[in-house]
């Protein structure tokens, strides 16, 4: 006689795969909030660059005006200049300030994505339990037949 088989297997095969997809899921919110704090380093570390090097210049320009090396069109220049470097820091500024949001929103999609694992690891567990529960129960019934079948076979035979 061939066994059972578990009424709950399609359950426990969709359960199993729903863990790997939920794994999966984790993987790329993981990669997508790792690409995204690259990305705020990157800014920042753009931004630092753009502050030092405007910092170098104003100090090379400072020193050519003390040397009285500078003329009204230069100042005039130096002005502009200034001003499309604060706007250029503000661009930085706000280009920070979108990575760290989108890195923001990858750390929540990997904890949604974290949770996920865990409830999809909980459901199948549950599964798998049930599974263990239904095997005792069928070995325990195999047994007790087993035994019943040795018992028959060694009464003595009514005459």
């Amino acid at each position: 006689m061939r066994p059972p088989k578990y009424p709950l297997e399609p359950l426990a095969e969709l359960r199993h795969r729903n863990v790997d997809q939920a794994v999966r899921a984790l993987a790329e919110a993981t990669r997508a909030r790792d690409t995204a704090e690259r990305k705020v380093l990157a800014s920042e570390r753009d931004r630092q660059a753009h502050g030092a090097a405007a910092e170098s210049v104003r100090r090379v320009e400072a020193q050519a005006l003390a040397e009285g090396g500078l003329r009204a069109a230069d100042l005039a220049r130096a002005a502009a200049w200034e001003a499309r470097i604060a706007t250029e820091r503000e661009a930085m500024t706000s280009a920070v300030g979108r990575a760290r949001d989108e890195e923001a929103d990858a750390r929540a999609g990997e904890v949604r994505a974290l949770d996920a694992v865990a409830s999809r690891n909980a459901e199948a567990k549950v599964v798998a339990k049930d599974r263990a529960r239904w095997d005792g129960a069928q070995r325990k019934r195999a047994e007790g037949r087993e035994e019943e079948a040795a018992c028959e076979a060694w009464r003595p035979a009514k005459s």
